[in-house]
């Protein structure tokens, strides 16, 4: 019963952190509005993490787990359209349901990421190596054209779907609306399998 307590108390201050932090960003964000936010006093969050820097970094790698998923589920014995339309689909719901995971990732890399560096340049990095081996492997079967780059197209795809999260108020304003809109969020999944679809499958 107190390890499950336990485990509640810390996913609450996770989820406030995320709050705070993606907000401020790691230098202007302070323990005590985390703390305020997550109804406990400041100095149990050191119960759970030792410093300000390991709260924010746990924070970060749990998000990014979530927003690789779908990118892990790529393998090259999938057929290229089910797996990029099923892949693209899975990162809008993403930018949907957890858009401030997505900003607090961007505001790091837009520094430097350097509380992720190591992440960066280790683990993701060799995610990014062998999923665009399975693109590649796709265009030695001839299922998707030769004439696009593999690990561009990663980027491009990070890039299409992040963009509802990231950008959010920016496509609320022009369009007035947000992917809490259904209409919205279907039109979205459709247009963006659509785009990348044309563009990767032989004619």
């Amino acid at each position: 019963m107190e390890q499950k307590k336990s485990t509640q108390k810390r996913q609450q201050l996770l989820n406030a952190a995320l709050d705070v932090f993606s907000q401020y960003g790691f230098s202007g964000a302070s323990l005590d509005e985390i703390a305020q936010l997550a109804e406990m006093h400041k100095s149990n969050i050191f119960y759970y993490y030792e410093n300000k820097e390991a709260l924010y970094v746990e924070v970060l790698t749990t998000m990014m787990q979530k927003w690789l998923a779908p990118l892990q589920m790529l393998e090259a014995d999938m057929e290229p359209v089910q797996a990029l339309g099923q892949y693209l689909a899975q990162k809008i719901e993403v930018s949907r349901t957890q858009p401030k995971a997505s900003k607090l990732f961007a505001l790091e890399v837009i520094q430097g990421a350097p509380h992720i560096l190591n992440i960066l340049k280790g683990p993701l990095k060799k995610l990014f190596k062998r999923k665009a081996k399975v693109i590649s492997n796709w265009q030695e079967q001839g299922k998707i054209t030769d004439q696009i780059d593999a690990e561009l197209l990663i980027i491009n795809l990070w890039a299409l779907t992040q963009n509802y999260a990231d950008f959010g108020t920016q496509i609320e304003m022009v369009t007035g609306k947000t992917l809490r809109n259904k209409s919205m969020y279907q039109r979205t999944i459709e247009h963006t399998v659509h785009l990348v679809l044309y563009g990767v499958v032989p004619r």
